[in-house]
């Protein structure tokens, strides 16, 4: 079958970057999952799945062996057949990566957000979940708590992403920050406000995973480690060098 155009979930910059959202009086915080992201839509009677990169179409190419649960369960969801061709469902998949969840979280699709194609907007969070649960009867999808809203300053935030998490007792990998009026979103890691070796080690991983098969980049490779560093500063590591980067890269990917 001929696929529709691919639609990346866009990259969410870190709150550091973007200071200026909070100067919206309609903000939402809800916790950041460490799972993995992937889309979900309905295209001419066919349920199509996808990771952060492009659609999952031929089981044998799969790079993670979790991208398999997440198709397996999406493909047996009969009541995602019910979602209008102009909506993308957009979640994180609760696969292993470098927080351990609750059992009872894992191999779950949770809601991130709904984008009409039409309206080119994403939906608010709650629309979103009114939609689904209600016009559409989609089952077996579990949303996130809003944990707070309106005008929040930063020391608000530092704190929600410090905070106990409801999914694991490792606390919370962070927080999303969104302003659905305004269609801008920022995100703040916990390792961001907590700045310490261990942390450090924390962001790199994700940094790696989040490169889409990391087992396949060269370990010496000096770009990977300027693309990790870079993206360091924008979370705000300050006290770094490229030379710890790299070193600590190898030593990661060696545990991925």
């Amino acid at each position: 079958m001929k696929y529709p155009e691919f639609m990346e979930y866009p990259e969410i910059p870190h709150l550091r970057e973007v200071l200026d959202i909070l100067d919206s009086d309609t903000l939402e915080v809800y916790e950041k999952l460490d799972g993995g992201n992937t889309q979900i839509r309905n295209h001419r009677g066919r349920v199509l799945t996808g990771s952060r990169a492009n659609f999952l179409k031929r089981e044998e190419l799969f790079r993670f062996d979790w991208f398999k649960n997440f198709n397996k369960w999406a493909k047996s969801n009969y009541s995602l057949y019910n979602l209008p061709e102009n909506l993308i469902v957009y979640g994180e998949f609760m696969a292993y990566h470098t927080i351990p969840y609750y059992p009872n979280v894992v191999n779950k699709f949770f809601l991130i957000d709904v984008y009409d194609m039409e309206k080119k907007r994403f939906l608010p969070y709650k629309k979103a979940q009114e939609n689904l649960e209600g016009k559409f009867g989609v089952k077996n999808i579990p949303f996130l708590e809003t944990l707070a809203d309106g005008r929040l300053d930063l020391d608000q935030i530092k704190n929600l992403a410090t905070e106990e998490s409801t999914y694991t007792s490792y606390g919370r990998e962070g927080v999303v920050i969104k302003d659905y009026e305004k269609q801008r979103f920022a995100k703040l890691w916990e390792t961001s406000v907590n700045q310490t070796k261990k942390g450090l080690i924390k962001e790199i991983k994700k940094t790696l995973l989040s490169l889409q098969g990391p087992k396949e980049y060269n370990l010496s490779s000096d770009s990977l480690a300027k693309s990790v560093y870079k993206e360091l500063k924008k979370s705000g590591r300050e006290n770094i060098s490229l030379a710890e980067i790299g070193k600590t890269i190898k030593k990661v990917m060696n545990k991925i």
